[in-house]
């Protein structure tokens, strides 16, 4: 009788103790594992389900240049580099004026 007993409590016990886990992703994209939905503030929070289908979250938006831009930059000024070492684009010219004017 007593494992019966003890039986029926351990069963009530899992079924009780069996937490919903959200998932969510900050602004620097990484992603974050909880129990508890308010973690997450304002960003989105996928519920995940223990025996369902993944839920995709939406990329976080990005705030600056994405890593192509600033490849490519890189790449335009290791060629003035190269080409001219004393070479100056104009931008970096003008922007040397501007702050000439202003001082």
């Amino acid at each position: 009788m007593s494992r019966l007993l003890l039986t029926i409590t351990l069963l009530c016990a899992s079924a009780a103790g069996h937490a919903q886990v959200y998932k969510w992703a900050d602004a620097q994209g990484r992603v974050h594992y909880t129990d508890n939905k308010d973690d997450a503030g304002d960003l989105p929070v996928a519920e995940l389900k223990m025996n369902g289908q993944p839920t995709v979250l939406p990329a976080p938006q990005a705030h600056g240049p994405t890593w192509q831009q600033r490849d490519a930059e890189l790449k335009q000024r290791l060629q003035y580099k190269l080409l001219a070492p004393g070479f100056r684009p104009r931008r970096q010219i003008a922007q040397e004026q501007v702050g000439e004017r202003q001082s």
